[in-house]
């Protein structure tokens, strides 16, 4: 069975620091397909982040979606990807579920993993970064990942743990 790993979370939450660890720990053919790649990487030429439109983050998703599609057919790669998703409200931010449908169709055994802490946590985080997300939005994408949670995924605190820590408990759950 094809494995592919979804982490979700909100600003600050780690997604994209973890991710970095966590692909160290896979071996084999590996695709990693970050979601703010095609959000900003490819809407933010000579603009500013508060310029790109909800019909640009959509058409960023729907470009995702179809470069995810390609690799999850291709079938020979092990997937890890990451992104604002919720868990089931569309959005152009994304869906979870989405995902889920494409991997069951292709036949992927499909990771959920949420990585959260509390909000002010997270808010910290995000000021302390080169680039912080404005407050209003911060809140707003926080919301929009927090609001919805499910059993069906694993759910790790990155509130207090390390890089380290969180990676090695992520590798444990996986194994359980």
């Amino acid at each position: 069975m094809k494995d592919i790993y979804i982490f979700r979370g909100s600003p600050a939450s780690g997604k994209g620091t973890i991710t970095e660890a966590f692909l160290k720990e896979i071996d084999g053919k590996t695709a990693f397909l970050e979601l703010d790649t095609f959000r900003w990487g490819f809407h933010l030429i000579n603009r500013i982040v508060p310029d790109v439109t909800e019909d640009e983050h959509e058409l960023a998703y729907k470009n995702y979606l179809a470069v995810l599609e390609n690799y999850l057919s291709s079938g020979s790669y092990t997937i890890v990807t990451e992104g604002l998703f919720s868990w089931s409200s569309e959005s152009p931010h994304g869906c979870i579920q989405d995902v889920l449908q494409l991997c069951k169709r292709y036949d992927y055994n499909a990771h959920p993993i949420l990585l959260y802490a509390e909000y002010e946590t997270l808010w910290q985080r995000n000021l302390s970064r080169d680039y912080s997300v404005p407050e209003e939005e911060f809140k707003s994408l926080y919301e929009h990942v927090m609001t919805e949670r499910s059993d069906e995924e694993l759910s790790i605190n990155v509130g207090k743990n390390s890089i380290e820590q969180t990676v090695s408990e992520l590798s444990s759950l996986l194994s359980n």
